[in-house]
């Protein structure tokens, strides 16, 4: 019998109520999905289970500390995947993407899969702006993805429409990362090693590189504790999408854990609470920094 997900089984974090709101108006991300559409890119779609080890490989400031694991991982002949900033991070530490996943609607957004390397697959969100569209102009292994949800009021009649109802959403989260994830499992493969996916600061860094979009995001403290031991709790310092994208992995992972084998490099929130069996709580200092704060 296959167990029905609640809401109430679905929340992972106790005491924390997330909202948030999409880093793009709706209505440019529907102009972006009514150009790209009509491009002439093929849609991903599921393809049959794949035993390639995959290293997916996040911006976290892990990336760093996590350096010669992913290294020797990539030259013992794992897939090396990446998403924004982490593509030129690894070419200029001489790792070569296998594939490049892009899935923002900012048109700044188009730096991220410059420059072009030869034999690597780019997967580009279908409400990516034209602006990355056109930097992958010519390519030979360009493919499109649909990010949007599959009961969007405003994006699912305009897919439906062009795709006459031949279209799947990639569900998976708030971040690229987690939407990668997914996006991978639906191609076929099923092994991954999970770099640069911390959820939370590492001393003054949000990245592993410079991205200034994430410069003037609000920093809050949380406390970390396994399971039934506060005394062993450790304090993260994160904005709130890295809590969101910490809900969001574990909710996937109880979900459609037992579809994939997954080991996430470096000591960040993420890691920790995973090893753990973490509960992630605000202390009663924390909740007065945080009101402070805002």
């Amino acid at each position: 019998m296959t167990e029905t997900l609640t809401e109430d089984k679905l929340k992972v974090l106790e005491g924390i109520e997330l909202r948030g709101h999409v880093n793009t108006p709706q209505d440019k991300v529907v102009a972006n999905i009514q150009h790209s559409i009509r491009l002439g890119y093929p849609q991903l779609k599921p393809q049959a289970p794949q035993m390639d080890r995959v290293c997916l490989v996040g911006g976290g400031p892990s990336l760093e500390s996590t350096f010669e694991e992913l290294r020797d991982l990539y030259f013992d002949g794992a897939k090396v995947v990446t998403v924004n900033g982490a593509y030129k991070w690894c070419l200029d530490r001489n790792i070569r993407p296998s594939g490049q996943i892009v899935m923002d609607a900012r048109p700044g957004n188009a730096r991220f899969v410059n420059p072009p390397v030869p034999r690597c697959r780019y997967f580009l969100a279908s409400q990516c702006d034209p602006l990355t569209w056109a930097e992958v102009e010519g390519r030979d292994d360009v493919w499109i993805f649909h990010a949007a949800a599959g009961d969007n009021d405003a994006i699912k009649p305009v897919l439906d429409e062009f795709y006459q109802g031949r279209w799947a959403p990639t569900p998976g989260g708030t971040t690229v990362i987690l939407r990668a994830i997914s996006l991978l499992r639906m191609t076929g493969f099923l092994r991954f090693d999970l770099f640069g996916v911390d959820s939370c600061f590492m001393g003054d860094k949000h990245h592993a590189y410079v991205q200034p979009e994430n410069d003037a995001d609000k920093v809050y403290p949380f406390t970390v504790h396994p399971t039934g031991h506060p005394e062993l709790g450790r304090k993260f310092y994160c904005t709130p999408w890295h809590i969101s994208q910490l809900e969001c992995f574990l909710q996937n992972v109880r979900i459609n854990g037992d579809h994939y084998l997954l080991n996430v490099h470096g000591d960040g929130l993420l890691a920790y609470a995973l090893s753990a069996s973490a509960e992630v709580e605000w202390s009663v200092n924390d909740a007065a920094e945080r009101s402070e704060t805002e």
